[in-house]
């Protein structure tokens, strides 16, 4: 009888063990996951904050396009509208638009897919060009 108890005894400790192991790894994997998660969020808000700041620069290449070419629009005479990339700034210029003296412009900066869109509206005089608005 005594010698049953032992085996017992063993079988408890080992069924304790891998019940702790279990637990230990479910923590663990949770941790893990929740960092993981974190990180991901942090790394979107860059991408976005990122994209914010290259949208600008993209609205003040389509203003010096504007300021060298007073005629510049992105719509072709089919009324076609032209997107055009700058690889160097990750955005493009997706419309220039003509209303009388206004030029409209929507841009967005697209770095890894985080798109953010702004939209500006310039002025355009016989010798100047004033910025209405940046949104």
């Amino acid at each position: 009888m005594n010698r049953n108890n032992n085996n017992d005894n063993g079988f408890i400790a080992i069924t304790i063990v891998l019940i702790i192991s279990g637990i230990l790894f479910a923590l663990i994997s949770y941790s893990s996951l929740e960092s993981a998660t974190f990180f991901d969020q942090a790394l979107h808000k860059e991408y976005r904050t990122m994209n914010h700041y290259y949208a600008f620069s993209c609205i003040d290449q389509a203003i010096l396009m504007l300021a060298h070419d007073y005629f510049f629009e992105t719509i072709d005479e089919n009324e076609q509208n032209e997107i055009i990339d700058l690889p160097d700034f990750h955005c493009q210029i997706l419309e220039v638009k003509k209303v009388g003296n206004i030029r409209e412009i929507l841009v967005v900066g697209n770095y890894k897919s985080a798109n953010v869109y702004r939209h500006a509206k310039v002025k355009l005089n016989d010798s100047n060009l004033e910025i209405m608005e940046i949104e």
